[in-house]
């Protein structure tokens, strides 16, 4: 048998090819590849979190009149003051009750949608909406509504032992959606609880909280949303105890008038919006450090005040800070080290201006420099600035940037589209002028980190810690050094719980008796799939089965069944053994070639 004379060439190269798409696919992270999102997807929301206009003809009604509901369809039924939502599908709820929860216990991959069509929830002793389990629970407000959500002052032991710590309080992912309006009252612990991911696309929230407003292990994603939050301690936290989880807000408006911290994540990501917080330390935080936490800007419109903080700071990261787009400003008073700018320059961290108009106005105690490389035009200095003074920045015969700074400033960042190095530009703070060259150096920053006070026109200068002076000599004369000490947190509620939302998953409601339908449709009978309930699910239709009424109440299971922790991707398997049936072909055809 005769062969092509180049067919040890044809085959080797075939070796070298799938060898090449093999480690293509095993690194194509690192090599900058991302993944395509499925059709009617993006990287944070998915079609159904972005649809609240759904066909709700066929759903199961459920009426609450004060102590008691009535339930017109299936997958529902109410006992003992609590509503009970056991299969998937959509639910329309309408009424008040008056001291009682709506109660999720559906699968663990049950979709659920729950219509709110002006509704109010109270509870006095655990969450007035309890997601026990699903896959995930879509709250829609209804277009035109008014809904309300209460917990009392204190929780039952059962919930507290089962680490229900909100007034929404959920387990698996949940979005909330819709154009209605939703108040949320948690004088026990937090306003709503997501152990997964909290999603909200839609939709007026009012809540206040004794802790969190907003409080999710995994992730909090806003996008179209109007939300106002009064909080005793952070208004909108994600992380876990894994050190991960993540704060995104694409559009909407986030408004915290009260809180500890506004905004606490691993990472922070703002792409869209308007946020208007008013905390009493930090105003953005993200905990990770090095790579793993960072805050970036890439549109919308931050504002951050804080007029009696100690050693607050305006965007705090423990990582790095990336400014790219959007608008922020930042004005805490100048006293003790308030940082209007604050990052991990410890871990390696840096914070970059490449887009974006920014004013950050604070204390000029161990300020720290800005990236000299930044893409964009920047000033630091330390100059004193008196409470509600206007700040003017112009350039090439424009005005990039004024605004009044309510609260007295010793550091002053600046930055706008536009400004670039080697600019001419004027910076007027109150009724002082100063014209310079834009260098983006960092000279104002001296060896302790402090501003050095290079925009001397102003007046001002350093503020020291006492005792404490400049490299190569004593202090200065008239250098004063910062009142007040170190901020405390605001004490909790007493008998509150942790926030990491962990602790035992309830067991609640009677066991169901019936025949098994066998139907899968979403409002159908109960399938005979309800382990924790001890029953197989008939065709309740919003009844009781018969008996003697001696049904079990709310029991708690002692743990919850630890999540899996990686999945794994039966794409990138099937690729990779097609890369290496391939591969062994092509040796088996290139040895046997060789033989001949």
């Amino acid at each position: 048998m005769a062969s092509h004379k180049y067919i040890d060439r044809i085959c080797w190269g075939i070796v070298a090819l799938t060898l090449a798409v093999t480690l293509l696919f095993m690194n194509g992270k690192a090599l900058g590849l991302t993944a395509v999102a499925p059709e009617g997807e993006d990287e944070m929301f998915t079609a159904n979190d972005l649809t609240a206009d759904y066909d709700r003809s066929a759903a199961t009604r459920i009426s609450l009149n004060g102590e008691s509901a009535q339930v017109q369809g299936n997958g529902a039924y109410f006992y003992q003051g609590d509503v009970y939502i056991v299969s998937p599908g959509k639910y329309v709820l309408s009424g008040a009750i008056d001291d009682g929860s709506v109660i999720v216990q559906a699968e663990g991959d049950d979709k659920i949608w729950l219509y709110l069509d002006g509704v109010d929830l109270s509870c006095s002793d655990g969450a007035a909406l309890d997601i026990e389990q699903a896959g995930k629970v879509f709250l829609t407000l209804g277009d035109g509504t008014v809904n309300r959500l209460s917990a009392g002052e204190s929780y039952s032991q059962e919930a507290v032992s089962a680490g229900i710590d909100g007034t929404i309080y959920s387990r698996d992912d949940l979005t909330i959606q819709g154009s209605g309006q939703l108040t949320v009252e948690g004088t026990y612990c937090h306003g709503i609880v997501c152990n997964d991911d909290l999603v909200i696309t839609g939709g007026s929230l009012d809540i206040q909280a004794a802790q969190d407003g907003l409080h999710a292990n995994d992730s909090v994603r806003i996008r179209e949303a109007d939300i106002v939050i009064r909080a005793g301690d952070d208004g909108a936290t994600a992380q876990n105890d894994e050190e991960t989880g993540f704060f995104y807000m694409e559009s909407g408006s986030l408004a915290v008038s009260e809180c500890y911290e506004g905004i606490e994540a691993v990472c922070v990501t703002i792409a869209g919006g308007t946020l208007d917080l008013a905390p009493t330390d930090d105003g953005v935080n993200a905990t990770g450090t090095g790579e793993a936490g960072y805050i970036r800007v890439s549109g919308g419109d931050i504002r951050i005040r804080n007029a009696a903080g100690r050693d607050a700071d305006g965007l705090d990261s423990n990582g790095s800070i990336y400014l790219e787009g959007g608008s922020v400003f930042i004005s805490l008073n100048g006293q003790g080290g308030n940082l209007a700018i604050d990052y991990g320059s410890e871990y390696g961290g840096i914070c970059r201006i490449d887009g974006g108009t920014l004013l950050a106005c604070g204390s000029n105690t161990m300020a720290e420099a800005i990236s000299a490389d930044s893409s964009q035009g920047f000033l630091m200095e330390g100059v004193t600035g008196q409470a509600g003074c206007r700040v003017t920045l112009e350039a090439g015969g424009q005005t990039l940037l004024t605004e009044e700074v309510p609260y007295e400033f010793t550091c002053l960042i600046v930055s706008a589209p536009g400004l670039r190095v080697g600019d001419s530009c004027t910076l007027t703070v109150g009724e002082s002028q100063q014209t310079y060259t834009v260098d983006n150096s960092s000279d104002a920053v001296s060896a302790f980190g402090q501003m050095g006070g290079r925009f001397g026109g102003f007046g001002g200068g350093m503020q020291l810690p006492e005792g404490e002076a400049p490299s190569g000599g004593d202090a200065p004369a008239g250098m004063e050094p910062p009142s007040g000490g170190l901020g405390e947190a605001p004490s909790l509620p007493e008998g509150t719980v942790p926030q990491d939302g962990g602790g035992q998953r309830p067991q609640r409601g009677p066991g169901v008796e019936g025949e098994d339908s066998g139907d899968q449709n979403p409002n159908g009978g109960m399938e005979g799939r309800w382990p924790a309930f001890g029953g197989g699910r008939g065709n309740l239709q919003g009844q009781l089965p018969e008996g003697d009424g001696q049904l079990p109440g709310r029991q708690l299971q002692t743990e919850r069944e630890a999540p899996v922790s990686m999945e794994r991707n039966w794409t990138a398997v099937l690729l990779v053994g097609v890369s290496a049936l391939i591969l062994g072909i092509g040796l088996a055809v290139a040895l046997c070639f060789r033989r001949r």
